[in-house]
């Protein structure tokens, strides 16, 4: 079965000048003896001194507080910490009157200090940046150079008071959890937009979401032999990381039915090619060393069942290889699931099973499951849901199973309706609560609708460069990728997303 591609390139450090604020805030300040002030804004949180509020020629700063002769500002940020105190340090690289005192690194939140000379005058800047609820907010305070020893432990104490308090939260399951692809709303340039995404996180965690299922391609991250650019999934990974989220990782070596993009001096080896398979299992080391505390699942291929449909001399390769990778990544994360992806629908519609039990041989089964017929059209029973996981399990033979990917397309040219979305939301939820003891966790596909120019970018990675598919076929095949999401494309819910919302609450409590 062809899925989407989510793979949104590099992301790179915007311009500190650069960014627009997340959506309107609400902020508030209340009195605490004696002379303190408790500054909340969404879920944050800081006592601050109960000076007066002041003006900033920063529109993006929220709060701002002086005394007439120190400051100390709130200002929030559509990115991580560790992106934002970036793009401060790029900032202060580029400034030959700023410096770098200090810096503190961090996960949840990093700080530094610096000086800048204005106006013949020396400044000092001590800054908090704190994640909270998919924002980062700056406390930073400032005072000259000459006066900061004075308010240096005002300021320390003003710092360490923030805190996060987030309400919503839900128990960790370790058997039948809730995951989701989770893919942010559009925008019209088709650009990635880190905010957006961390919005979304934010969002798919508030609605009982455990498990984040995320696609990497081997090639996207090594372009040149044993060269690694790690910027996208560092970023991804500690977005998910912030907001709770466990990692689903599928590194698609297969696309459904081609091979994935491997790095570019690769493309014409075999699997079992001794130089693919060497490269391979350094890039996997490497990645699930580098991200050990991060990912929890790792699965190498994906619907690698429909691509051995018509390559089935290539199987025993494929397995030989996996095997390698597999014992090479348990050397130093031995907890960590290792398996491969296999799109079941396909499976039993092609009349492939057999390759399911061929390459049973990681330790869990990841499986793609959407209830359409010919032509991508969406006239099925929604309550065959629970036919089809009995049936997974079955040809499991005892191996853990997840369900990474499966969802009902609202697209009316393909009979989907968001009423049988929705019906078909209550079934999954149903099923899995019948099961939830037999299956790791069950990822909704996906969040958000996307926009059309994004599904025919994406549509055309699942064929073979220079092929020519059939134009009928490839315009079903773009409305079928871009409108399974609960929400749509410019964010606004469906009514599957309520009914997502209702049954996570009930099948938690």
């Amino acid at each position: 079965m062809k899925r989407i591609l989510l793979v949104f390139g590099v992301i790179a450090a915007t311009a500190i000048s650069c960014g627009q604020p997340p959506e309107a805030l609400s902020t508030q300040a209340q009195a605490l003896p004696p002379g303190k002030v408790e500054f909340n804004v969404g879920a944050l949180s800081v006592q601050l001194p109960a000076w007066e509020t002041s003006r900033s020629s920063d529109e993006q700063v929220i709060y701002s507080i002086s005394d007439g002769r120190a400051a100390i500002w709130v200002k929030p940020w559509p990115m991580i910490p560790r992106l934002v105190s970036e793009n401060v340090r790029l900032w202060i690289e580029e400034n030959p009157e700023a410096t770098l005192l200090s810096e503190q690194p961090g996960t949840a939140h990093t700080g530094l200090q610096m000086s800048v000379n204005e106006n013949r005058a020396s400044l000092h800047f001590q800054s908090l940046f704190i994640y909270c609820n998919a924002v980062t907010y700056e406390i930073t305070a400032m005072a000259a150079e000459t006066e900061f020893n004075a308010y240096n432990a005002l300021f320390e104490k003003t710092l360490n008071s923030a805190i996060c308090t987030r309400a919503d939260s839900t128990p960790y399951l370790s058997k039948g959890a809730l995951g989701m692809v989770v893919l942010p709303k559009a925008n019209p340039a088709n650009q990635f937009d880190l905010g957006d995404y961390q919005q979304a996180l934010a969002l798919a965690r508030s609605s009982g979401v455990q498990v984040s299922h995320y696609y990497v391609q081997w090639g996207e991250i090594e372009k040149e032999p044993d060269s690694y650019d790690w910027t996208t999934p560092d970023y991804i990974f500690e977005a998910n990381l912030l907001e709770g989220l466990q990692i689903s990782v599928v590194i698609n070596l297969i696309h459904t039915t081609v091979r994935g993009r491997v790095p570019p001096d690769l493309e014409e080896r075999a699997f079992d090619d001794p130089v693919l398979a060497g490269r391979l299992e350094k890039f996997l080391v490497a990645f699930s060393d580098r991200y050990a505390d991060r990912i929890h699942y790792l699965a190498v291929g994906n619907e690698v069942n429909d691509y051995f449909y018509a390559h089935r001399d290539e199987i025993d390769a494929y397995a030989a290889t996996f095997d390698r990778v597999r014992a090479a990544v348990h050397e130093n994360n031995p907890h960590l699931p290792v398996g491969m992806v296999f799109a079941f629908h396909d499976a039993e519609t092609l009349e492939s099973l057999d390759i399911i039990p061929l390459l049973n041989r990681g330790d869990y089964i990841a499986y793609t499951l959407y209830l359409y017929d010919q032509g991508f059209h969406f006239t099925r029973e929604p309550g065959l849901i629970g036919d089809y996981l009995d049936r997974m399990i079955t040809i499991s033979d005892g191996t853990p199973i997840a369900i990474v990917e499966t969802g009902w397309s609202t697209a009316k040219v393909l009979d989907g309706t968001e009423a049988d979305q929705a019906e078909y939301v209550r079934q999954v939820f149903s099923a899995l609560t019948e099961r939830r003891e037999q299956i790791l966790f069950l990822s909704w596909f996906d969040l958000h609708d996307s926009n059309r120019d994004f599904c025919a970018q994406q549509a055309l990675t699942f064929f073979e460069p220079g092929s020519e598919p059939d134009p009928a076929e490839m315009e079903a095949f773009v409305t079928f990728l871009c409108y399974f999401g609960l929400r749509n494309a410019d964010g606004s819910p469906k009514p599957a997303w309520e009914t997502w919302t209702r049954q996570a609450q009930d099948y938690y409590q």
